[in-house]
């Protein structure tokens, strides 16, 4: 039986792809600097790359979104809005006391706490508020990390130095 194999290109070989990934684990090396120490200021010069980002989702999204809530909270009848039309709860034939909501007065009843646009602008603020202690949160993340491994980086070349002129005497040459 013939067999024919053919040789794979870099193009087709993960070590090599521009985006591909190495088949062996990433060793997990622990870090010598302490979390809680504070970056060097050479990190900490340059401002953050993601205050440039626009945010996801526009005025006119976050008021589509929270009129396809209102509905769907309608629909499974955990939303109520009295329409304007039925006559109020109060005027059957039982008491205006009897009834939880006979104590308040119709007035109160029907004035929505928020309008839609207000609601619309607090969800704004509160995202636009969340968001800026996430960036703030993976920034500090970063800068740590980036000093943690610029510290490594310094240390492993120092052994490197100190391995290759620990068994050669030195020279003028060296």
């Amino acid at each position: 039986m013939a067999c024919a194999t053919l040789k794979r290109t870099h193009d087709w070989d993960p070590l090599h792809s521009p985006n591909g990934r190495s088949p062996k684990r990433r060793r997990c090396m622990p870090f010598s600097v302490s979390p809680s120490a504070p970056p060097s200021r050479a990190h900490q010069m340059s401002p953050s790359p993601f205050v440039e980002v626009p945010p996801k989702l526009s005025s006119e999204e976050i008021a589509a979104n929270i009129r396809e809530e209102m509905r769907r909270l309608q629909r499974r009848k955990q939303l109520y809005f009295p329409s304007l039309g039925s006559p109020p709860q109060g005027s059957s034939s039982s008491s205006s006391t009897d009834s939880p909501t006979g104590l308040l007065s119709p007035v109160r009843r029907d004035q929505p706490l928020f309008t839609f646009r207000q609601v619309g602008l607090i969800c704004e603020r509160m995202m636009k508020e969340r968001e800026s202690q996430i960036r703030e949160q993976y920034d500090q993340v970063l800068s740590t990390k980036l000093a943690e491994q610029y510290d490594t980086f310094v240390k492993f070349t120092y052994d490197q130095i100190q391995k290759k002129f620990e068994g050669a005497t030195p020279s003028y040459l060296s």
